[in-house]
Parts: structure tokens; sequence; C-alpha cells
């Protein structure tokens, strides 16, 4: 609320309107006594303070402390113009928007051009109608009222986005810093992850079962962001403690899916393709839930097996309805095994045509053997033509743990 400067003079015939001192303050800047008298009494009449300068030197030095809601402002004064102390008012109220109304005289009219330019929003002709003032005050008091409630909210928003942006940052590292505890990376697998938004909901997520061996999951939450992100926790405690457990992929699978179906809402799953390779490096089993690209490639970079989604994702049925049946891939020395999430299969070009699996295939052929996963990016990013991606990306590129380490 705009009030009195402490120590400045008002002129003594200002009253005010019952006891209570008004809420709103008016600026009357006019070096004619008479037409101050005047003025000040019907703004009195209104309800509203009225605090009076004579010439803009005064009305500066006013609101270098004191704020008010409107100002009436002459043009034509001695020291300091209307058109140099609006400018001045304007650098004094900064981003707080006060409405300024010139009081022109009809043979001022061509000031009234620059005194808008200089800061001004209306003006009104002398001699002033007293109707047509009242209307002015209280509109543009309404759009004062209006405009500073829009700032509020605007440093409110400000705020709120700044502490949000604060706790994600915080969630973000804290979710990192608990996967890497819960997955190892091995030479011999290449991973890549990206989110499309702040969080990813993509995980990659690799464990030794305690006889040795692999377990490897991917899994693509629904949606993206911060509450995808959330969805993987629990399957990342679930599977990362059954292995270490010395579950079995089939017990982990029911495991993880018996979690997700009683803590996730309604419309949340986890698509996700879990892998288990045995310690002798003979065979790779599969369990697929929604993931659409689980390719084994051979030697020559050829397709040698799909294994294609059989399965709902996890989380979807309840456990009774669960099947965890697998897909036996035998697994040779020379052959490379690429998943990756739909984040690459649905990219989408200009026209709307997706990657699919036909643009992994091709792709894995042209950076075979050296940089499989590269080469899927490098043909992913040409195929969407500089747009970005709407979905979390993930990719996997495992080669046997007897070939040495992983291509790119």
């Amino acid at each position: 609320m705009a009030g009195q400067r402490p120590g400045y003079r008002v002129h003594d015939h200002l009253q005010w309107l019952g006891d209570a001192m008004p809420s709103t303050t008016i600026l009357l800047v006019e070096d004619s006594a008479t037409n101050r008298y005047f003025i000040e009494q019907f703004i009195q009449k209104l309800g509203y303070l009225c605090v009076s300068a004579k010439n803009g030197v005064e009305a500066v030095e006013y609101c270098r402390s004191q704020v008010p809601d409107l100002v009436l402002m002459d043009v034509i004064m001695p020291e300091m113009d209307g058109l140099q102390a609006t400018t001045e008012l304007r650098k004094l109220f900064g981003e707080h928007w006060v409405p300024i109304i010139f009081l022109t005289s009809l043979n001022e009219l061509e000031s009234v051009v620059s005194g808008l330019k200089a800061g001004g929003d209306d003006y009104l002709a002398k001699p002033v109608s007293f109707d047509l003032l009242t209307a002015k005050i209280h509109v543009f008091l309404r759009i004062a009222e209006m405009q500073n409630q829009i700032n509020q909210d605007a440093i409110r928003l400000e705020k709120y986005y700044q502490e949000n942006e604060f706790e994600q940052q915080l969630a973000l590292e804290l979710m990192e810093r608990l996967i890497r505890l819960r997955t190892s990376r091995p030479d011999h697998v290449w991973q890549y992850l990206s989110p499309a938004a702040g969080f990813n909901g993509d995980l990659i997520i690799i464990c030794q079962p305690p006889g040795g061996g692999e377990h490897i999951m991917l899994a693509d939450c629904t949606g993206h962001g911060l509450t995808a992100a959330i969805s993987a926790l629990p399957a990342i405690d679930c599977f990362h403690e059954m292995t270490e457990a010395g579950c079995d992929l089939p017990a982990i699978v029911r495991g993880v899916n018996q979690k997700l179906h009683k803590l996730l809402p309604s419309g949340r799953f986890v698509a996700a393709a879990l892998i288990a390779i045995d310690s002798a490096g003979r065979q790779a089993r599969v369990w697929n839930g929604g993931v659409p690209c689980v390719l084994l490639f051979n030697a020559r970079g050829e397709v040698e097996a799909r294994c294609k989604s059989d399965h709902p994702p996890l989380g979807v049925l309840p456990a009774e309805a669960f099947d965890d049946g697998m897909q036996m891939l035998a697994w040779q020395p020379s052959q490379t095994l690429v998943v990756s999430s739909d984040g690459i299969t649905e990219a989408k070009d200009g026209h709307g045509a997706m990657f699919g699996l036909p643009g992994v295939e091709a792709a894995v052929r042209r950076g075979w053997p050296d940089r499989i996963g590269e080469t899927v990016l490098e043909a992913v990013k040409a195929h969407r033509q500089g747009g970005a991606a709407s979905d979390d990306v993930s990719l996997l590129v495992i080669r046997h743990p007897g070939g040495g380490p992983s291509s790119r």
C-alpha cells in the first residue's frame, strides 16, 4: 500500500473521509494551486488519499520513498515538466506498473504523443471533466490491481519453478546414485540412455548372480520424466535384490511384476526385456514384455533370432495370470544381442514414418562389427531430420562374454 512519506508537506486543506485512512494513494502533479485544490477535493470525495506536488522535482522526490497507486501529471510545469518527470518515475518504479494520466490543455495536445512515449498511459484534457476523471481513475486502478496481481503470481511461479528445479535435481542425483550402486559395467556390454525430459523413464540394470553369468534388464516405464523414473524404482530394487539372492530369471520376472502390480497406479506399467546369460556363456534366456527390439545377430551381421514381445509389460497382470515363459537362444562367441526401447524404433521422420526394426537392422549392418551402437544412434538422428527425440532412448549392444571388448 502506498502512503505519505514522513516529512513530506501536504496541503493543510486535505481531509480524510471518515476515521480510516484511504488505502489508495493518487499523486497529483500540478503547478496551478487552483487546479490542485479542486482536483484534490474531488479525489478525496471519491475516497482516495491525494498527495500533491507542484512540479516534477517534488513528484520524483516523493516517489523515491513512496509508490503511489496512480499519478495525475500536468505537462507544462516549472523546474521539471511532466515529460521529464514521467521518464524519471518510470525508472524509479521499475517493473512495478503505476498508471500515469496526463492532464493537458487543448493547445498542448501535441505534447500528448511525447508524453505517451515517455511512459504515460492516457491523457485528460483541461478543464477536467470530473465524470471522465472518475471513470479513468476507476479503470486504471482496476487495471493496475490486475497487473500487480499478475506480477505477484509471476513471482510466486518463479519461486515455485526454482524450488521445483532444485527438488528435481536432487531427486535426479539420488536416482542416478541408486542406479550406479545397483548395476555393473562389464566390458562386453555397450549401453546408451538419453531422456526426453530431465528424468529418464528408461533404465538398464546389469547384475551378476552368485553362481556367475549375468542378469540384464532394459526397462521402459510409462511416459517420461519424473513420474516415469519413479515407476522404475521398485523394478530396480527387486531385480537387484533377487539376483543377489540367487533367484533364477523366471522367479525374478515374477517378483518384479508382482511388486509393480501392487505399487503402480492404474495405467502405469513397465515394458521390459530381461536377459539371463549363463556362467558358461553358451545360452541366453529372454523374457520380453513390451520391448520392440530384441535381436540376435550372427557373425555376418545378419539377424539370427528375433525375440518378439510375447507378454504384456510388467505390472499389468496379477500374479495368477502372469506368464514367465522364456525364449532360449544359443549364445556363440561371434554373436551380438541388440536391445532397444521404442524411443529408437518409433522415432519419426518429417512425414511420420517410423525408424522401425528395419532401420535398426540396416544400421547394425552398416556399423558391424565395431560401431554398432554409434551407427544406430546416428541413423536414428538422421531419420528424425533434425527433430528432437519425443521419447526416452535406451540401447544395449551385448557381445558374448568371451568375445572381447564391447563394440560401440
